[in-house]
């Protein structure tokens, strides 16, 4: 699928990864795109040998050293709660590995974010509720979403990790960055697009909201789907 943004690069954003290694194609055809990993690289849907699960993850990581301004490499709840006491242990989480991997995160900590933003564009694991942007969160919405959401402070970080309702969660909870579910982001953040993972879908479904906002979600890697956006002309 393709959208059009207002952007010197088309980008390509590429949906959960969770092991698979599609994604190198994805990158060899698209070499002149700015490339979005939506993250969760780990706990795999199927069986994987745990050496080529390490070795995908360390193939990303060199991407991302290797073209450090054309490669963005989100954190999703399936990586973070390898290394980050404040988000819930998810699905799937690997024993095993967890002290090889905690230190691969640790150790490039600086080559990952939270959120990429694009101009009105902004790329998160799970998305953005309005409700949970004003209620839960607090951000300011005259200033850059994409930096609050990178650099909270210490009383925005449980309401960033936050496990809704829909997904555990306690009552009425709405899921941050990292879990919010589809069915919490029926009113995303008004004003933007949101390019999300996280939800898993069979093709690039786009919901478009009442305020001047959209969310595209990307989780179909595990389709060999992805979303190409073009570059402004």
């Amino acid at each position: 699928m393709k959208v059009e943004i207002g952007s010197r690069k088309p980008i390509v954003a590429i949906g959960d990864v969770h092991g698979l290694d599609n994604w190198k194609s994805i990158v060899e055809m698209h070499q002149e795109c700015k490339i979005v990993f939506l993250g969760d690289y780990l706990d795999p849907y199927v069986s994987v040998n745990r050496k080529k699960l390490i070795a995908n993850l360390y193939d990303i990581i060199n991407l991302k050293r290797s073209r450090p301004d054309d490669v963005i490499l989100l954190l999703g709840n399936h990586d973070m709660h390898y290394f980050c006491e404040d988000i819930a242990m998810g699905t799937r989480f690997d024993y095993v590995i967890s002290g090889e991997v905690s230190r691969m995160f640790l150790e490039n900590n600086d080559l990952f974010q939270y959120a990429y933003q694009a101009g009105n564009r902004i790329f998160t694991h799970a998305g953005i509720s309005q409700e949970w942007w004003d209620d839960d969160f607090h951000g300011d919405i005259s200033k850059p979403i994409g930096e609050q959401l990178n650099h909270p402070s210490e009383a925005q970080m449980p309401a960033l990790c936050r496990v809704g309702e829909l997904r555990g969660g306690w009552h009425g909870a709405l899921g941050g960055i990292f879990w919010a579910d589809r069915r919490e982001l029926v009113n995303p953040l008004h004003g933007f697009t949101q390019i999300v993972g996280h939800n898993r879908v069979a093709d690039i479904l786009e919901y478009k909201g009442e305020h001047d906002n959209k969310i595209v979600f990307c989780d179909c890697l595990w389709q060999g789907k992805y979303l190409h956006i073009e570059a402004e002309e």
